[in-house]
């Protein structure tokens, strides 16, 4: 049976972020167009959630695939030199963010957000597989092998810090104007859908690759498989980014800047990325507390197997995206503001409690800790579900990306090296309560950074540059 459309005498071409409809001289049935609207915000959406759960993957592969197998690289290293050793690599990721997030930002805000997102992620899936063949120590000498691994890993973080400034603000620029915070936190809650896969392949391998060794099947070659699956996946995501999406109408109706990043840091943009800046720092002292230090905090306790953390990471996911979706929803109904307040409180008040103990071995058995790193987790990633919608309602169209993608990742930097802070820490309080300590600082300096903001839930993202957002 034919279906006819209703027809329409409304010039209709495309329509904005806002829902808006742009006029032409073209005349289109307007459901159609609402229809085309919709497909394309799916596909915008479900690549920048798709783009951010690789990107994830590939930063905490390392931290549930390769820390069972770390003595690969560095052998006869003890527990302490062992943490610094995985602090180094995970830091070396973290680090290369910001210098991506400057360069690729740049050109999201200049040649479009779809080019440069699938140019990111054809990068780190690339290198994804470089270190998936990395020869070890014995093939090459410990210090080779270490300077293989970390360079590897900086390069890499370049590209995962340019893949975020151009797949979020264009998934943002799609969406309704009432469900930008929950479609942030959607983006975001990719962030434990990444380690949820990292968990299952890691468990899987374990099963035909025992852990028990320097020469056990799981250190030779077993931890190598995470890395080359992830190197697939992030193909298959650029390769949909590249063909199916296009850049949002808010960014093709934006005049280009010739420098992004001299606009961003100038007037009221300069001041949003102080603030987002000191927040995503906050941010990020906390989140490496969660995604760097906790595995180890478990691993320590005795009879807690990498087998065991691989499993705790499976469980672990459920309640993270669970709290980033919960998060975003709420500040679509009671501001961004106000959900960050109850967020930040969370993590500075309650995380330093879990991560405590799990350190101080005062509680055993796999689902006792299990419980306790699911806790951590809810109590450190809410913030992050509302962020994404906050900090990029804070930029102008013209210099969003840079805005974004700077300020996130530019904030990883002094958190970076928080393996040292801990070492200081432990001359005055023991070490396994360091975790706690940085990630109450954390949650204490977001608290601070967004009181000194203004609310931005319902502003124009076609007109936030020119007459700013709402005052809170």
């Amino acid at each position: 049976m034919n279906t006819r459309l209703p027809k329409t005498d409304r010039p209709v071409e495309t329509f904005s972020a806002e829902g808006n409809v742009m006029s032409s001289n073209t005349k289109i049935p307007a459901t159609t167009a609402e229809s085309e609207l919709r497909l394309r915000r799916r596909r915008a959406v479900t690549s920048a959630w798709a783009g951010f759960a690789i990107d994830s993957y590939s930063i905490y592969v390392a931290s549930t695939s390769l820390l069972p197998a770390m003595i690969y690289f560095q052998a006869h290293l003890s527990p302490s030199q062992l943490s610094v050793f995985v602090g180094m690599t995970f830091a070396a990721t973290l680090i290369g963010r910001p210098i991506g997030a400057l360069l690729f930002g740049h050109f999201a805000d200049r040649i479009g957000r779809r080019r440069v997102g699938s140019i990111t992620i054809y990068g780190f899936g690339t290198i994804s597989l470089l270190i998936g063949v990395l020869p070890g120590a014995e093939q090459v000498g410990a210090g080779l092998a270490t300077a293989l691994l970390i360079g590897l890993r900086l390069i890499e973080g370049v590209f995962l810090g340019g893949e975020y400034t151009a797949a979020t603000p264009m998934a943002l620029e799609y969406a309704p104007k009432g469900r930008r915070g929950f479609t942030g936190a959607l983006i975001q809650c990719s962030a434990s859908g990444g380690p949820f896969v990292v968990a299952v392949l890691t468990s899987l391998v374990l099963l035909f690759a025992p852990n028990a060794g320097l020469h056990s099947p799981y250190v030779q070659w077993g931890w190598r498989i995470p890395f080359i699956v992830g190197a697939v996946l992030a193909w298959l995501v650029a390769w949909f980014l590249r063909r199916r999406v296009e850049d949002s109408d808010v960014w093709k109706e934006t005049a280009r800047t010739k420098s992004p990043l001299r606009d961003m840091l100038r007037g009221q943009s300069g001041r949003a990325f102080i603030q987002s800046y000191l927040i995503m720092t906050g941010v990020f002292f906390a989140v490496n507390m969660l995604g760097s230090v906790m595995p180890q905090l478990l691993l320590s306790n005795k009879g807690y197997t990498a087998s065991d953390l691989a499993h705790t990471q499976l469980i672990n996911a459920w309640p993270g995206m669970a709290t980033y979706l919960f998060y975003g929803w709420l500040s679509d109904r009671i501001g961004r503001k106000r959900a960050l307040y109850i967020a930040a409180a969370t993590t500075l008040v309650l995380s330093p409690v879990t991560l405590s103990l799990m350190g101080g071995g005062h509680v055993h058995g796999w689902l006792q800790l299990t419980i306790l790193a699911s806790l951590t987790n809810v109590f450190i990633v809410g913030v992050l579900g509302v962020l994404p919608a906050y900090i990029n309602e804070r930029f102008a169209t013209a210099v969003r990306s840079s805005g974004w993608g700077v300020a996130y990742s530019t904030a990883v930097i002094i958190p970076a090296f928080f393996s040292y802070y801990q070492l200081w820490l432990a001359h005055v309080v023991p070490f396994v309560y360091t975790a706690g300590v940085l990630s109450a600082f954390g949650g204490l300096l977001v608290l601070v950074a967004v009181k000194a903001g203004p609310e931005t839930r319902g502003v124009d993202l076609n007109t936030v540059g020119e007459k700013g957002a709402a005052r809170a």
